[in-house]
């Protein structure tokens, strides 16, 4: 993404994004930007490909940063996409879109059927965080009127959920008995 940021500050002499969305980028020079901003953003919104990296984060972390990460940080790549994507290269987007429908899908599939295998429930949570990031990601490609909702939504519960693995489990067997 860096270097398309170059390019894009080599070809407008700005980085200034009210001017941006006001220029007009050659074909070619579109599908490459986007293509760059695409890679980046897919990562934070853990895409099929790219989505590894999310479950070992959330185990190896600690509960707080599990509860930064999954209720702050993984949010800026939806955000990315309707802040600076969608704007800017709409054409290609559209055109992209079955791509993304396509991706998002065979996110939601899998990682649903991972966490069904899971017994860490630190994983259970960063793999049901990715099958839910991808259907808000069909919901913003499809250009639903209430997509800000369900990213907000989940920002809110994905925080929630992120906090019940690290609450100390209480033992309802030894309510009762003598230690």
């Amino acid at each position: 993404m860096l270097l398309a940021i170059l390019l894009i500050l080599l070809q407008t002499g700005t980085t200034d994004l009210q001017i941006l969305l006001t220029t007009e980028f050659s074909e070619q020079r579109q599908i490459l930007l986007w293509i760059a901003f695409f890679a980046s953003f897919a990562i934070k919104v853990r895409m099929v490909p790219v989505h590894i990296w999310l479950p070992e984060a959330h185990v190896e972390a600690p509960t707080a940063r599990s509860v930064i990460l999954a209720g702050i940080l993984l949010k800026l790549g939806t955000y990315r996409f309707l802040r600076f994507s969608i704007p800017m290269f709409l054409e290609e987007t559209l055109c992209f879109t079955p791509f993304i429908y396509t991706l998002s899908a065979i996110a939601i599939i899998y990682t649903s059927l991972t966490t069904l295998r899971q017994i860490d429930l630190k994983k259970i949570i960063a793999y049901s965080s990715v099958a839910h990031m991808n259907l808000v990601t069909i919901g913003m490609f499809s250009r639903a009127a209430a997509v800000r909702s369900p990213i907000l939504s989940y920002g809110h519960t994905s925080k929630a959920r992120t906090c019940v693995p690290g609450v100390q489990p209480i033992n309802l067997l030894a309510i009762g008995e003598k230690t």
